[in-house]
């Protein structure tokens, strides 16, 4: 029921928001349609490292490939939006398929360095193929979503678009990590060793939450080509990867909540901060330090924490009045 009240909530917001502020301007909305883009992200990258412990930096390839499948089919061949996005996914999920195999039979360090080389190496595939991808110029007449014959080419339209979206990734996401599957994963990263003893695949585990993790980037990807209309190499660098997993730390690695509230803080943050702008890196660095220092869960874990210190106290309060009473009847 807490979690049904959770899910109430956050809809009730994202439907009243726009209506409270009596419509949003279109800088507004971009800003709120990127935060639900990078909170997809978030929750995605969260079931691969804080689920199954196997750190990735290569998450910014499979955005890349939703977004240029995307882009391509819709700008050059006039596809549907909504083919096209499943097109993205499902070429992602390919993709991770057949390199997962051998890309998660390494570990810690070598596993990061690894993914992080499937982000240059997709990179560098963008910008060489420049009669194809738009190199690095980038991709632009990329059209607006359309789905059943309605094309969201209003803004406020598809920023209720996306968090749908969203919604729905954060069910899936919940699902899956308290299902047998998600037990499972819990169960390698805590001792692969041990999990493979009891007769648990690894293998075939890491490679599936691989998959369903990059499926869902392509999803986030797919989404933002269509809302910027114009991608370019540089969108989905390194830097992209980095961020995403300070998202997730900063946030609460191993949540799905807390890589999402990771992804609205610092995508909040610059907005907030704009005349510092030349030391954003700085800044997401530092407040990393700082979370990972004196807050070792993350946001939502000192939120959880605060909260449960708050409910002992109103605990012990009522068990003292009531204490208090039953002294004073019986004197």
């Amino acid at each position: 029921m807490k979690t049904l009240y959770w899910w109430l909530i956050l809809l009730a917001v994202t439907i009243a928001y726009p209506l409270l502020l009596g419509g949003m301007s279109p800088y507004q909305s971009t800003v709120l349609i990127l935060i639900g883009i990078y909170v997809i992200l978030a929750m995605s990258l969260d079931l691969l490292v804080g689920y199954s412990g196997q750190i990735s930096l290569g998450h910014a390839a499979f955005f890349a490939i939703g977004a240029y499948t995307s882009g391509i089919l819709c700008a050059r061949y006039a596809a549907e939006p909504i083919v096209a996005l499943f097109l993205g996914m499902c070429f992602s999920g390919a993709i991770s398929w057949i390199i997962g195999w051998s890309v998660l039979s390494l570990r810690g360090y070598y596993l990061a360095m690894a993914t992080l080389g499937l982000t240059v190496i997709t990179h560098t595939l963008i910008v060489g193929l420049q009669s194809l991808t738009g190199g690095a110029s980038g991709l632009a007449d990329i059209p607006s979503f359309r789905l059943a014959g309605f094309e969201f080419t209003n803004h406020v339209h598809y920023y209720y678009f996306v968090w749908v979206v969203v919604l729905l990734v954060l069910g899936a996401c919940l699902t899956l990590v308290n299902s047998p599957f998600g037990r499972t994963l819990n169960a390698i990263h805590s001792d692969e060793t041990a999990a493979a003893t009891v007769g648990v695949d690894c293998a075939k585990y890491k490679v599936s939450i691989f998959v369903v993790s990059n499926m869902f980037a392509a999803l986030a990807g797919s989404l933002y080509a269509h809302h910027m209309s114009f991608i370019a190499p540089d969108d989905f660098s390194v830097f992209t990867s980095i961020h995403i997993l300070i998202m997730i730390y900063l946030g609460g690695v191993g949540t799905i909540l807390g890589p999402a509230i990771g992804a609205v803080f610092l995508k909040l943050l610059p907005e907030l901060t704009y005349r510092f702008h030349d030391y954003e890196l700085l800044g997401n660095g530092a407040i990393l330090i700082l979370v990972l220092v004196f807050m070792p869960h993350g946001i939502y874990g000192a939120l959880r924490a605060g909260g449960k210190r708050i409910k002992d106290k109103c605990f012990k309060r009522r068990l003292s009045e009531g204490q208090r009473l039953l002294d004073t009847n019986n004197g």
